[in-house]
């Protein structure tokens, strides 16, 4: 199997696009580093198929550029950018086998019988589908086969950059896990540049080496997954990258003092009141004995883990917690609260 290192730098500069009288993209700059992959994640509406469209250019900005490799593509035919763009129904041409799919945005030289035939056998040994698939319509592959199809077509012409435009989304849960590892494996073979657009939250956290966080049309946050889920910019983020648990504490000495007793801390603020963030996966379960006590109240089973909500004794505060399926967690069942690892601390709001 051949690879080949393809990726450009992408630079996103001041881009603002209004539709309509409706402000969709204000001020967007971000860089994706060649090689890397970026998600942009957001809710349905925030402007991020707006930023695929326009960097695509199906749309023109307002205002703002946008550099591949160092270079202004704004004013650049769409035809001309090495740009693969793979949508959320792949859009394969349902007349076309698999081999016609692939071979469709080749240039005339790759065209010949020798050259698509080379091209083609590559790209499905690199997508892990048989070679003998080339013959197949769209209609006779599974979901996840079509969007590897889709892929591999993107990449046929060796593009500086590629677009994924929620790719996953209409895959059921599992097909959609295994299609998104393929296809991440692919992309990190080929030291492609890839930008992912998605509204699922562990879907970019998993897949990208940088996620950015976009809310009515405002890049609010953008960083390495890890850091970007566990030090968010606000608790709107935090709610919106995953399940929280926020409590009031008092913050001292770079300690936050809760009622699940005192929490080392990921960033500062100045001491006094402060509201914690941990995620549900940070309170740990521990014999009644120790810890801060609690009664659960009610739980979900998902076979891999339980997640859930304790009511700490004595008072009305209630917690979600999440835990490896180790012991049962019945209703009413007292249990004893550990906090692991550090929390991070926003000023209290008055």
């Amino acid at each position: 199997m051949t690879t080949h290192t393809i990726g450009g730098a992408l630079d996103v500069e001041g881009a603002s696009k209004t539709l309509g009288r409706q402000p969709v993209l204000e001020d967007i700059s971000l860089s994706v580093p060649a090689g890397s992959a970026t998600a942009i994640v957001g809710p349905s509406g925030s402007g991020k198929t707006t930023l695929l469209r326009i960097i695509a250019e199906f749309l023109s900005p307002d205002t703002g550029e946008i550099f591949l490799d160092g270079r202004p593509i704004t004013s650049t035919p769409p035809h001309r950018r090495r740009i693969g763009l793979v949508s959320q129904d792949g859009a394969l041409f349902p007349h076309l086998s698999v081999a016609r799919n692939i071979a469709f945005g080749l240039s005339a030289s790759e065209k010949d019988r020798s050259g698509r035939s080379e091209r083609v056998a590559e790209l499905l040994e690199l997508l892990s589908l048989p070679v003998d698939y080339e013959t197949r319509r769209p209609d006779e592959l599974s979901g996840g086969q079509r969007q590897r199809v889709a892929l591999a077509r993107a990449l046929a012409r060796r593009p500086d950059l590629i677009l994924l435009d929620e790719p996953f989304s209409a895959l059921d849960a599992a097909l959609r896990e295994r299609t998104r590892k393929a296809v991440q494996k692919v992309l990190r073979a080929t030291g492609s540049t890839t930008l992912l657009v998605t509204h699922d939250q562990d879907e970019a956290l998993s897949f990208a080496d940088q996620v950015a966080v976009l809310t009515e049309g405002r890049l609010r946050q953008t960083g390495e997954p890890q850091s970007i889920y566990s030090q968010p910019t606000d608790l709107e983020i935090a709610q919106f990258l995953g399940d929280a648990v926020i409590l009031q504490a008092a913050v001292t000495g770079g300690a936050a003092n809760c009622i699940l007793g005192d929490v080392p801390l990921l960033n500062t603020i100045d001491d006094g009141p402060g509201t914690l963030l941990l995620r549900p996966e940070q309170i740990a379960v521990v014999p009644a004995g120790q810890g801060v006590l609690g009664v659960v109240l009610d739980s979900d089973y998902f076979g891999h883990d339980t997640t859930a909500t304790v009511r700490i004794h004595g008072t009305e505060t209630v917690v979600r917690l999440r835990q490896l399926n180790t012991a049962p967690l019945p209703p009413g069942k007292t249990v004893g609260l550990q906090v692991r690892g550090r929390g991070s601390v926003y000023p209290t709001q008055t």
